[in-house]
Parts: structure tokens; sequence; C-alpha cells
């Protein structure tokens, strides 16, 4: 009896291993089956996630700065709540100066740099003994505008900015007060690549509205493009390219000033909205003095690069 019932006690211990051991490996069953589930569930949200992406995808218009149409960057602009006006071309004596590109945009833009430079040696910024600085930033992204379903990537070609140590890309255009967009003799300005891109660099330099941009060639063709209000941007042509410079020079010298012209502006604007909405007048200002449309103003920038 003794022997058979140590028998029975080691069969008995036996099965409670046994029984734990099958417990055990439904429950890493159930375990893997749960994780199984899990993975699943992860996957299809991600594929459906991927099918909404590629869905917004088509339905988003994208199209980079220097291959905006006059539509495109109105509407844009409009999204964006932004106003813009071609004021008659500035034709004050000057002189043009001479500048060859032979070799092609590329091989040129450096020499083209230095030319600007040069030309605008004396430009230091009211009330800050900083050093100015002209970069080449071809190969550096300015900030895409997005806005609706509308997507507008670009880059530039000189920025002007107050020399500072870059500690990170996203400081990269942060003291920056002007930009200057290069076209070749045989090219003509586009109006609407250099409004995108002065508002981008307007979302990321610590200037905001006050930065502006010059768009040329160096020899017959002039712009300049600056916020003269809040959101509203002037484009100004000139015929000689000393008068243009010295125009563009002197927004640049006076940045620290019309920055804050521009918040004395907008706080006055403010209360003037208040008073018109109070009368249930409709705001026109923003358009030079004329109740301009969309279509109006493309219009005029359309004709103007046909001007150049």
């Amino acid at each position: 009896n003794a022997a058979s019932q140590q028998h029975g006690a080691f069969s008995a211990g036996d099965n409670d291993r046994d029984r734990a051991d099958v417990l055990e490996a439904i429950e890493a069953l159930r375990l893997e089956a749960r994780e199984a589930r899990l993975e699943a569930r992860e996957d299809a949200r991600g594929g459906f996630q991927a099918i909404q992406s590629a869905v917004r995808d088509l339905d988003t218009q994208k199209v980079s700065m220097s291959n905006a149409s006059g539509q495109f960057a109105a509407e844009l602009l409009a999204d964006l709540g932004l106003k813009w006006d071609i004021v008659a071309c500035n034709v004050q004596d000057g002189e043009n100066s001479s500048f060859s590109w032979d070799g092609g945009e590329e091989a040129c833009t450096p020499r083209a740099i230095t030319q600007i430079e040069t030309a605008m040696r004396e430009l230091a910024v009211d009330g800050d003994k900083r050093e100015i600085e002209f970069r080449d930033v071809r190969k550096n992204d300015l900030l895409t505008l997005k806005v609706g379903r509308k997507v507008s990537p670009g880059q530039t070609d000189v920025t002007i900015g107050l020399k500072e140590p870059r500690h990170s890309d996203g400081a990269e255009f942060a003291f920056v007060i002007g930009m200057v967009e290069l076209k070749t003799d045989k090219a003509n300005l586009k109006s609407f690549q250099q409004l995108l891109e002065l508002v981008a660099m307007s979302r990321v330099s610590q200037f905001r509205q006050g930065v502006a941009l010059l768009g040329t060639d160096l020899n017959t063709k002039w712009e300049v493009l600056f916020f003269d209000k809040r959101d509203h941007i002037t484009v100004q042509p000139f015929q000689f390219g000393t008068v243009a410079i010295q125009f563009f020079q002197e927004k640049l010298q006076c940045v620290n000033t019309r920055v804050e012209d521009l918040k004395r502006l907008s706080a006055v604007s403010e209360i003037g909205d208040l008073h018109l909405s109070a009368e249930g007048e409709q705001d026109l200002r923003g358009f030079g003095g004329h109740n301009y449309s969309v279509e109006d103003r493309v219009q005029d920038l359309k004709a103007l690069e046909r001007h150049f």
C-alpha cells in the first residue's frame, strides 16, 4: 500500500505539471492570437490611411513657385488672406548696368551676386551694427506654402541678411531682410513666382513682412516687391537699374522702421475694420484705391510680364 500511495502521488504530480504546461501553452496561443489581431488591425488602419493620403494627393494641386500660373498664385494668395497690386513703372532717370549671361544662369549666378553686392556695398540697417551678408541659396528650399488643396514649394537665388551664426536648419532664413530672384537677359521676370517667394520668406524671417524682393536680369528688367501695409504687397517695376537698386536698398535699410510701421498701420486698420463693420460698408482697402478683382490683377501681371 505504501508503495502504491507513493506511486499515486508521483502520478498526481506529473498530471499537475502536464496541466500547467497545457494552460501555459493555451495562454501563449491566446496572446499570440491577440497580437495577430492587433497587427492586422494596425495593417488595416495603415492601409486605410495610405488610401486616404493617395486620395488627398490626387486632389492636391501642387505647383512649384517657378511654374505658378497667375490664376494659381492669385487663388493661393487670396486663400492666405493676402492682397497685391501693380503700380505704374517708375521711369525716373537713371542708368542700366550691363551684365553678360553668356555661359548660362548656373555658371553666371556667382558673378551676378558679386555685382549686386558691389552695387549695394553701402547697405547698412538703421539701428543695427551687424554685418550684411549676401548668400547664394539656390539649393535651399523656402517654406512650402500650403493652403486648402494648394501646395507650392520653391527656392530663390540670393538672400540678404544680418550676419548671424546659424545653429539649425530652422534658422536658415531667420535674419533675412531681402532676397534677389535672378533671370537671364533672355528670360522674363516671373511676378507670380516672386510674389510667392516673398510670402514664403515673410513667414520664416524674424522681420516678417518687412522683407523685400528684387527681381532682375541685371540689364533692363527690374522689379521690387514689398509689403506696403499688412498683408498687402506692391509690385513696383522700374525702367532703370540704378533707381531700382536705390529703392530696394532704402527698403532694406529701414527694415526695422518698416516693421514697426506695419504693426502700427495694422492696429489702425483693425480699428477701421470695426468702424466699417458697424456702418455696414464694404472694405475696399488694400486694393490701391480700386476695387480690383483677382482676375483684374492677374491680367495686370500678365501684361507686365509681356512688357518685360
